[in-house]
């Protein structure tokens, strides 16, 4: 599941790479959501592919805080403030 490998992410020193390709088919949709910079390094020889996750985005910041990924925050990464229109105040 994605959002099990996203917590992961969340909770690493960055960049942290990953081997396995069930992890990696993973990593492109996080990279697809707009989640994480990841880049992806195709088998060569005897080496098996791998993929070294370089950032969460601040789209992946702000969805870990929306979605609760309940692991508190990381320290290495900015807090970025948003807020949702309520609506007694459209403007938010």
């Amino acid at each position: 599941m994605a959002h099990a490998l996203f917590k992961q992410i969340l909770m690493t020193r960055l960049p942290t790479r990953f081997y396995s390709p069930s992890e990696i088919d993973r990593l492109k949709d996080l990279r697809d959501a707009g989640y994480i910079k990841v880049v992806f390094s195709p088998s060569q020889g005897a080496a098996a592919p791998s993929a070294t996750v370089h950032e969460v985005t601040n789209l992946g910041r702000a969805a870990a805080r929306y979605f609760g990924s309940g692991d508190g925050p990381h320290p290495d990464l900015p807090s970025v403030a948003f807020a949702l229109p309520s609506p007694h105040n459209p403007a938010g």
